[in-house]
């Protein structure tokens, strides 16, 4: 595809509407701690793919 045809792309995607209201969903906490584990993996699995290094030596709390 030409830089032509991704253009347009790209505008047909930007006339779709999309919907704005928040929707809350119940969850437990166990569910929560999950989903918030499984982001945390994501966003340093992506830092590293960028190239980024991840020290988390500050965040491990001591044994002692």
């Amino acid at each position: 595809m030409d830089a032509r045809g991704v253009s347009v792309r790209q505008l047909q995607l930007l006339v779709l509407k999309i919907p704005t209201e928040d929707v809350a969903v119940p969850m437990d906490a166990t569910a929560r701690t999950e989903l918030i584990d499984l982001m945390a993996r994501i966003l340093v699995a992506v830092f590293q793919a960028e190239g980024g290094i991840v020290d988390d030596r500050d965040t491990v709390q001591s044994q002692d």
